[in-house]
């Protein structure tokens, strides 16, 4: 499964995930725009990843984020990103991956994490009804550890 460890962003290697936001937003409407950009934007983990899998537990944080501790077993947890963001945030095991699914009041966000060799990647796609369609990106983690 995902090996357990600290991760650094491999910028080379990664799609640009804020190049895939402006993508996503570009046909909202002015008003909208600004209001979507800030909470897609603020949902990326951007540089930093510590993982642990243990005992049918997972366990992530990023960057200065507050950890996510959560069951491997579905049972969704509550999650504050930041004030305004707050999501519920649930694990599955499928087969050598994990993914994580953070739901909130307008959008879905379902993460996959995977071990690569000493390498983490991460296939995110986020869907909301301001979007026409999903926003999708692979962002690809080295082994710090």
């Amino acid at each position: 499964g995902v090996v357990s460890g600290s991760y650094v962003l491999d910028e080379e290697r990664s799609d640009d995930a804020f190049q895939a936001i402006e993508s996503a937003i570009a046909g909202l409407s002015n008003a909208k725009r600004p209001l979507a950009r800030m909470r897609l934007r603020k949902s990326i983990a951007t540089n930093r990843i510590r993982i642990s899998s243990t005992a049918g537990r997972f366990s992530i944080k990023y960057d200065a984020k507050t950890p996510i501790v959560v069951w491997i077993s579905g049972e969704p947890i509550k999650w504050k990103l930041v004030e305004e963001l707050v999501f519920d945030v649930s694990a599955k095991a499928n087969g050598e991956a994990i993914s994580l699914t953070f739901r909130g009041d307008d959008s879905e966000r379902t993460t996959v994490y995977r071990s690569v060799g000493q390498q983490l990647v991460e296939e995110t796609t986020i869907i909301s009804p301001l979007l026409s369609t999903p926003i999708r990106y692979k962002l690809v983690y080295n082994r710090a550890n």
